[in-house]
């Protein structure tokens, strides 16, 4: 069995699926959590606001007649933060996600950029979220990162998932969306990035280049957001997962789910 197909032969969408019966306790289950973590995190974001200002390129793609959602979370993210961020967000083209994101940072000199952040349109994110999500991965050596998905958002796996009383945690898996970081380490390995029609397998892939790369990978739990939307409801899913085991199969990807999956330990 190739590693794509054992990555989506076993999926968690239920747990998608079958939340809605319970979104009230799931929210108040996140109250607690933030209760839970609240000295943690007012600590956090103060010695966020001390480590040195990093370069970021904040990339999106402009979804036609979801302009408003956008320009909310960049908004969002844009506040309160002392680094140093531009923004590249192009109209989306009738091509992948990623090819679109190529085509928004083209332009860019990322020499000059000590992060990129890709953002979709439809998540809410937390106060000091750039802060946080910096800081953390700035702090552990993170090449690859991205924020938890708190109890009550739209998520595929429970690695993504926040963890109670954490604030990060190292993991062998950073899903590629709605909300990715990646380090200026990766770049020349990872960008321009492939194209894939729906993208499924690109985290994998990325998994993979770590592991040989010996990159940290991590998810910010300090810093959780919420994704309104489910996760590939738009477009054919068994067309994607057949792109996917494809593009790894002509990449040599070895791992498998277990490997991935198998990295979550807590750092702090």
């Amino acid at each position: 069995m190739s590693p794509a197909i054992d990555f989506f032969s076993v999926s968690e969408g239920n747990i998608r699926r079958a939340r809605w019966q319970y979104r009230k306790l799931l929210r108040l289950v996140d109250v607690a959590a933030d209760a839970r973590t609240a000295l943690a995190r007012h600590r956090a974001r103060k010695a966020a606001r001390q480590i040195p200002s990093q370069a970021v390129l904040l990339t999106a793609v402009e979804v036609p007649g979801r302009e408003a959602d956008l320009a909310r979370v960049i908004k969002k993210i844009v506040e309160k933060t002392h680094h140093n961020l531009n923004v590249a967000v192009t109209t989306m083209a009738p091509v992948g996600k990623f090819d679109n994101i190529n085509r928004a940072i083209i332009g860019h000199d990322l020499a000059k950029y000590e992060w990129l952040l890709v953002v979709d349109d439809d998540v809410e994110v937390p106060n000091d979220f750039l802060n946080l999500l910096l800081y953390f991965s700035w702090t552990h050596n993170l090449k690859i990162a991205q924020p938890a998905h708190k109890f009550d958002s739209y998520a595929s796996f429970r690695i993504t998932r926040r963890h109670w009383a954490s604030q990060a945690r190292r993991t062998g898996y950073v899903e590629i969306g709605p909300v990715c970081l990646l380090h200026r380490d990766t770049f020349t390995d990872l960008i321009p990035f492939p194209s894939l029609r729906w993208a499924w397998g690109l985290d994998i892939y990325w998994a993979h280049i770590a592991q040989r790369r010996g990159w940290r990978m991590g998810v910010i739990d300090a810093a959780p957001i919420n994704h309104l939307r489910p996760v590939g409801g738009s477009y054919d899913n068994s067309a994607a997962a057949n792109g996917a085991i494809e593009f790894l199969a002509s990449h040599g990807v070895t791992l498998r789910k277990a490997e991935m999956f198998g990295v979550n330990d807590r750092i702090a």
